[in-house]
């Protein structure tokens, strides 16, 4: 099969997309048959999601979900306090309208990972990874702690006075 680019992330796979979606199952069942790498799972499903939005985040909704919790997994160190009030906000009644979404959305790919020799290599290269996609929504970076506030005064109904 020849090398291409998937049309989402850029990522240089045989197969375009399916293969980049592949490289992605193939770094998930590292990620679930290494403990070390539990910590960054999380993160790596949130910038592949980012990277892929037109089939992972359709929705405002789902937009709102990963790009918040990328923003959590990096600025508020994957808190499971901050994770639990975006699932509760989501789960609700929310009005909100999904941005546009970046034309480039990092230079960094899931074949950056799949290079990983070793867990402890992966979880570096998945924190780095998150980091470039989330630098490339850097236009976006007020709306997903705007949400992550909203989603925190809903968790905690004391702070809606």
């Amino acid at each position: 099969m020849t090398q291409e680019r998937c049309p989402e992330c850029g990522a240089p796979v045989s197969g375009g997309f399916d293969g980049c979606q592949e490289a992605w199952e193939q770094v998930g069942a590292l990620a679930y048959s290494h403990p070390e790498c539990s910590a960054a799972r999380d993160l790596a499903l949130d910038t592949y999601c980012m990277q892929h939005p037109a089939r992972y985040c359709r929705s405002a909704k789902s937009y709102a979900a990963h790009l918040t919790r990328l923003c959590c997994g990096l600025v508020y160190d994957g808190s499971p306090g901050v994770y639990a009030a975006i699932q509760q906000w989501l789960d609700g009644v929310v009005a909100i309208r999904k941005p546009d979404v970046p034309n480039n959305r990092g230079s960094m790919t899931i074949v950056d990972i799949c290079a990983a020799g070793n867990p402890v290599e992966y979880v570096g290269l998945v924190r780095a990874w998150a980091e470039n996609v989330w630098e490339a929504y850097a236009d976006q970076h007020d709306l997903a702690y705007w949400w992550i506030m909203l989603a925190q005064k809903q968790a905690n109904p004391r702070q809606r006075k």
